[in-house]
């Protein structure tokens, strides 16, 4: 073998060594519990393969963005002691507990075909949801302990998703999707609307999706579509005075799934990012109430989502792919730094 050839195969031998490092060196993969980027932020994996948590179903869509159905995929109990979650068993969907204690084996709440959004009163005695029955989603309550004593909070033929329960108890708050004939075709619509768990009152607030309490209970977070892009955005809603105020938009990327720190200083919510050698993917982030410092918390390849603040405002807990073999997704703590 001439010297010609030996360099040009030690050249090419050379070239293929340094490819297969780069690349083992580019991207982490799904597998990692988390990345360089998230230094300083210990990761506790909460559930496991087992426990068949729901999973996002996230769409590649043709003109390379992405999206998802939005949901409460889980909730954590006012005094951090209890996980709901919707697990995906024997082609049903339900309402599981778990003990964050490790106190006791996970439960099973609900026993329907496709129960969506679990939310705990604050008291911890109440589990309300979203469940498929006669044609349309509506809203019931269960006993979180009992599991008995089942109440439907909403009657209509529209779908009604996402309850959630005010600080103090009394009202539970919920979306209702409306189809509207507009311009010749028919639209949908969602409008936030309250129910008085004494008296039994229903009222409608404002056009929005995917609500959260302030902590003093005097205001709702919540996305809306931009009038521009119809991308979501974050608002508030004062109860006091109407007043609707804009809490932040972006242009190129929806904002949802918020969550209001228990200080009610910081929103945590979902938007999708990309970076080097990384997808497009769904990562959290934080933002002041009022719009200011916007922050991203998590740069993992995988789909984070659905960031729920612990009741001492230490972690945020949320759904997540990272960790897992084939993408599977489990409820994970972040302990912020």
């Amino acid at each position: 073998m001439n010297n010609k050839v030996k360099n040009i195969l030690v050249a090419v031998s050379s070239a293929l060594v340094f490819a297969a490092c780069a690349t083992t060196q580019q991207a982490p993969t799904i597998m990692s519990v988390s990345v360089p980027e998230e230094g300083g932020i210990k990761f506790i994996k909460v559930t496991s393969k087992e426990d068949a948590v729901r999973s996002a179903e996230v769409t590649n869509n043709a003109d390379g963005s992405i999206s998802f159905v939005p949901r409460r995929f889980f909730d954590i109990s006012k005094d951090g002691s209890l996980v709901a979650f919707m697990a995906n068993k024997g082609d049903k969907v339900n309402i599981y507990l778990k003990d964050l204690t490790g106190g006791r084996a996970v439960v099973q709440r609900t026993f329907r075909d496709n129960v969506v959004d679990p939310a705990f009163s604050p008291d911890g005695k109440l589990l309300a949801f979203s469940d498929y029955r006669d044609g349309s989603w509506n809203i019931y309550t269960i006993g979180a302990e009992s599991g008995s004593a089942v109440r439907q909070i909403s009657i209509s033929n529209q779908n009604e998703y996402y309850p959630v329960f005010s600080p103090d108890g009394k009202i539970l708050v919920f979306v209702q999707n409306e189809s509207q004939y507009y311009n010749g075709q028919y639209i949908t619509r969602s409008y936030i609307w309250s129910y008085e768990m004494e008296k039994g009152i229903l009222t409608q607030y404002v056009e929005g999706n995917l609500p959260v309490f302030t902590p003093d209970g005097k205001k709702l977070v919540f996305s809306r579509p931009s009038k521009d892009t119809g991308k979501y955005e974050l608002w508030t809603f004062d109860f006091n005075t109407g007043q609707e105020s804009i809490i932040l938009t972006q242009k190129d990327k929806g904002l949802s799934l918020a969550s209001v720190s228990p200080d009610g200083r910081r929103v945590a919510f979902v938007s999708t990012s990309t970076g080097k050698n990384v997808p497009r993917n769904y990562d959290i982030f934080l933002v002041n109430i009022d719009g200011t410092n916007l922050t991203q918390l998590t740069f993992h390849p995988g789909h984070d989502l659905c960031p729920i603040w612990s009741p001492d405002g230490k972690s945020i807990y949320f759904l997540s792919q990272r960790g897992g073999e084939g993408g599977e997704y489990n409820i994970w703590r972040m302990d912020l730094r």
